[in-house]
């Protein structure tokens, strides 16, 4: 009996058909079958009936799964352990941050460590906070740099940059005649906001929940995407200013009322232990990002 044919009949056994099991795992319909009876065989039962085209568990099969997922479950969470030992050990660091970040953050930062760090690996993604703050908890990075989440009492978030956020509208929009605007103005024009529950979207939110409004957004996008929508004469848009450069064609207008500020984290675990070289990474980013607080 092997973990690899145990792991075949959970499946199946979720699934009821072997076809659609054979290309989940990416095998051949017969040598899945084959497995299978080998199995069988050396249980000294069957563990499945066939109906139609649908496979069913036999009542001894029923008896059986759990004991099979519980070893499938453990060689899963041993994989999980052995990759963070590694980590531990060979002193590789894993981030994952959000975008957008200041132009060429994560580049300038990490040339500046390795000026004095010269042979410690890292590997990096972006994702977004809900992603990042997940794979914290699974053990996949070390830290993440990404805005605040919902406070979790697993996560430690230690703020590294803020930057305010800024009405920008399309040159030609009618808001542009105005000198000074007031939140309620921003019911005569269409908005667009970011994904719905993101960061972003939930400090706009609040925003217009303290101001008694309820605009009506038309679209919902990515922060990368945001720009464009308002060049194209979508609506108006609330976006970070980070140092990232404006598109052509827009126009930043002052609210006195607006005081909503960015901030970027840096999120760990606080139960994980960290190497050696990943608290060479934390002392560095802490004393690397003084000046942008």
């Amino acid at each position: 009996m092997t973990l690899a044919q145990l792991n075949y009949f959970v499946k199946v056994a979720e699934n009821g058909h072997l076809t659609q099991t054979a290309k989940e795992l990416l095998i051949a319909q017969p040598s899945l079958t084959q497995a299978i009876r080998k199995l069988e065989e050396e249980l000294g039962f069957l563990l499945f009936e066939k109906k139609g085209r649908a496979l069913f568990l036999t009542k001894e099969g029923k008896e059986f799964l759990p004991y099979a997922k519980e070893v499938v479950e453990a060689s899963k969470k041993a994989e999980q352990t052995k990759k963070h030992i590694y980590q531990r050990y060979t002193g590789n660091i894993r981030f994952a941050y959000t975008r957008p970040m200041p132009p060429n953050y994560i580049p300038n930062l990490l040339r500046e460590f390795f000026k004095i760090n010269k042979k410690i690996n890292i590997e990096s993604y972006s994702a977004a906070t809900a992603v990042i703050l997940n794979d914290l908890k699974e053990d996949k990075i070390d830290f993440g740099f990404c805005s605040g989440g919902k406070e979790d009492p697993e996560i430690q978030m230690i703020p590294l940059m803020e930057y305010p956020i800024k009405l920008v509208v399309n040159q030609k929009d009618p808001l542009c005649e105005n000198k000074q605007l007031h939140p309620s103005d921003l019911m005569r024009e269409p908005g667009i906001s970011y994904t719905e529950g993101s960061a972003m979207d939930r400090e706009i939110q609040r925003f217009f929940k303290e101001q008694g409004i309820t605009p009506d957004i038309h679209y919902r996008t990515s922060s990368e995407e945001i720009q464009n929508f308002v060049v194209c004469g979508l609506g108006w848009a609330f976006i970070a200013q980070n140092g990232t450069p404006m598109m052509s064609g827009l126009k930043i207008i002052e609210m006195s009322e607006m005081r909503l500020k960015r901030v970027t984290y840096l999120a760990m675990r606080k139960d994980r232990e960290l190497s050696k070289n990943a608290q060479k990474f934390l002392d560095f980013v802490l004393s690397y990002n003084e000046k942008f607080l």
